[in-house]
């Protein structure tokens, strides 16, 4: 797609990993003014040259960090986990570990409501890097001090005040143990996406520009509101009003501006051949074929019910939706004379996908985490909402993810990541908040003639009612 790097199967992986994690990474706010300082491709004053090792050298330096990070909260655990059980064993129950997550052919994730919408996710600019994730680390290694020194000194106190500490320390130990998780995520983000822009420099460098664009056409948006706020609520002189209007006709044109540039990059679709369209007077139905080898038939029915339900919409007197048209294939007739997987065995998701015939999207499992792959969407084991559901289906129907992805070059600590999301109406966007648009069938109308040859011209003037 036009202005989007290339992706290598590592790329899309990280992607994976990236947007199913379901993982809560803070996340640092970044100024406008770093987008000034740090352009695309170039270095601000003070950073280094680029080193093609320095992400390689200061993650393994971070990662040497991390593991030591891990021994130390081990050991806290062991001590803790010997102090409970002589003076408080009914709290052993807040220091049992978690059930790993199995992932592997035919396991499924459980289908769970959808989180609450962020309040304003189109206000943040984020960034990951190794000194950012060092610092996590740092922040947690003071908790440990301060958790061992009052284990310690618990062990001097009354039977009462002994056992109100380590009922606190017990239960703390949960959130302590999701941190080592969350910077754990960090290190496997920062691996997979920094090496992701050191192949691809250029490519990388055209996602900075829109990045940049992106957070120029937010920060003129908010000031546009916030104008129109201030002067509906402020006594102002008789003269002012001309001097903002014409100050807000500047700043609209290049939101303008801004806006049909970042849609002409992020707004094409790409939609496969396989999806039908079918049309009467008033409704369009897109008709997209898919293969599935799950067991679970009922299962399969809810993530159909789930998509459909999503990707609909009503126009005035037009109708848009997908329609799911699904052929369930069993796993014998997929692998013929090769072996077949069993329930559970882990499998190389590329191979797996080659079984299927052509001329359809997939719907499988196996996956690490769930994510699109070419036309499949492969399941991971981890929880998963209707909303990342249709947001993946979205990959199928051929758009592109609305958030940007960009870097600074940081030298010798490597790259920082940056991310910000276009358009938190979009659920191709923000997951969590952004809906199914009219822009979104407006756009698959475009790549898409009627059965009937019908001019585009008809299809645009129905979809604007």
């Amino acid at each position: 797609m036009p202005g989007k790097p290339k992706q290598s199967n590592l790329v899309k992986f990280a992607m994976a990993n990236l947007n199913l994690f379901r993982i809560s990474i803070p996340l640092i706010t970044l100024g406008v003014l770093l987008l000034l300082l740090l352009q695309p491709g170039h270095n601000a004053a003070g950073i280094s040259r680029f080193d093609p090792r320095a992400y390689i050298d200061r993650g393994d330096q971070v990662e040497k960090r991390y593991d030591a990070y891990s021994k130390r909260l081990a050991k806290h655990y062991a001590a803790l986990m010997a102090a409970v059980k002589e003076h408080a064993a009914d709290l052993l129950a807040h220091l049992q570990p978690r059930e790993p997550i199995l992932h592997g052919y035919q396991v499924l994730p459980r289908i769970i409501p959808d989180a609450p919408p962020e309040m304003h996710p189109h206000t943040n600019l984020v960034g990951y890097s190794w000194p950012w994730t060092d610092r996590l680390i740092d922040n947690e290694l003071q908790e440990i001090t301060r958790r061992e020194l009052e284990l310690r000194r618990s062990a001097e106190t009354t039977s009462i005040e002994r056992r109100a500490t380590l009922e606190r320390l017990a239960q703390d130990y949960g959130h302590q143990s999701r941190q080592l998780r969350n910077i754990h995520a960090h290190i496997q983000y920062n691996r997979l996406w920094q090496a992701a822009i050191a192949a691809d420099r250029s490519g990388y460098d055209q996602e900075t520009a829109l990045l940049s664009d992106v957070v120029e056409h937010q920060r003129i948006i908010d000031r546009l509101n916030r104008m129109h706020g201030g002067f509906e609520n402020s006594q102002v002189s008789l003269d002012a009003p001309l001097g903002i209007a014409e100050l807000t006709g500047s700043l609209r044109k290049r939101e303008a501006l801004l806006n049909r540039r970042i849609d002409q990059t992020m707004g094409q679709v790409q939609s496969p051949n396989f999806i039908k369209l079918e049309n009467s007077d008033i409704e369009w139905i897109f008709h997209v074929p898919f293969f599935t080898d799950i067991k679970d038939h009922e299962y399969v029915a809810a993530i159909k019910k789930i998509i459909e339900n999503t990707w609909q919409l009503i126009d005035g007197k037009n109708r848009y939706r997908v329609e799911l048209d699904v052929t369930h294939v069993a796993t014998e007739v997929l692998y013929m004379n090769e072996a077949q997987p069993s329930a559970g065995q882990k499998i190389e998701i590329r191979r797996h996908l080659e079984h299927f015939p052509s001329g359809a999207a997939i719907l499988t499992t196996g996956a690490l985490t769930t994510h699109v792959q070419k036309h499949a969407i492969v399941l991971g084991p981890h929880p998963i909402a209707p909303q990342v559901l249709a947001h993946e289906f979205g990959h199928i129907l051929g758009f592109r993810d609305r958030y940007v992805r960009g870097y600074t070059n940081l030298g010798k600590d490597g790259f920082q990541v940056m991310e910000v999301v276009a358009d938190s109406d979009d659920i191709m966007a923000a997951t969590a908040s952004g809906v199914v648009q009219r822009a979104h069938f407006f756009k698959l109308l475009r790549e898409r003639r009627a059965p009937s040859d019908a001019p585009l011209g008809r299809e645009l003037k129905l979809i604007s009612g």
